[in-house]
């Protein structure tokens, strides 16, 4: 059996997310990928705009339909910084007989070698880098050495210029954002008038 663990902000998920994980399922044969929205990030200063109960359930009502993918609230349920090590001992502790992929960005990989106690939770996974289409992330991993001491698949994506920022700001703009969250999602955004969106906006 194998999982990948997908962390982010996912503020809010979008189908960028969502083609990325069924990319990873069918690219490593994946049981399943475990979707796990974060308390407090490391390395960025962006204070979050849903709160971590609209957060995971946006993705619960994103990904329902997929019996592949599940959410955990691992991260939101402790306080302090999610440092990605914690995050992944806890599921290497939960799931000891199967292998543990970590879905992370092409701007998440350069930064790999900052991650707090990186050493160590590079010895429990394997890195999945999305990379998307016409992006040299093999460049970056075959002139730094540190890339060597660790076990890493670069998975090209399709460019899907879509983002949590842009679907935030278009609703700021009273523009609709269609095709770009799932409906589910979108009704959920709706309900709750999330990210300043108002019921006449629809």
């Amino acid at each position: 059996m194998a999982i990948a663990l997908y962390g982010g902000s996912f503020d809010p998920i979008h189908i960028g997310h969502l083609i990325t994980a069924t990319n990873a399922v069918e690219n490593y044969n994946l049981d399943k990928v475990i979707f796990i929205p974060s308390h407090i990030t490391p390395l960025k200063d962006r204070n979050l705009e849903a709160s971590d109960v609209d957060r995971y359930k946006m993705i619960q009502r994103s990904i329902k339909n997929n019996s592949k993918f599940i959410v955990s609230d691992y991260e939101i349920n402790n306080d302090g910084v999610s440092y990605s090590y914690n995050t992944v001992k806890y599921f290497k502790d939960t799931y000891q007989d199967e292998k543990i992929y970590f879905i992370i960005g092409t701007d998440r990989a350069k930064d790999l070698k900052k991650w707090y106690n990186i050493e160590e939770l590079s010895k429990l996974v394997t890195f999945i880098f999305v990379a998307r289409d016409g992006e040299k992330l093999e460049d970056i991993v075959e002139k730094d050495d540190f890339y060597k001491g660790i076990d890493y698949e670069i998975m090209i994506s399709p460019i899907i210029e879509i983002s949590s920022s842009l679907i935030r700001n278009r609703i700021k703009q009273n523009k609709k954002i269609d095709y770009m969250v799932t409906d589910n999602c979108k009704s959920y955004i709706e309900e709750l008038s999330l990210y300043g969106i108002s019921r006449n906006q629809r």
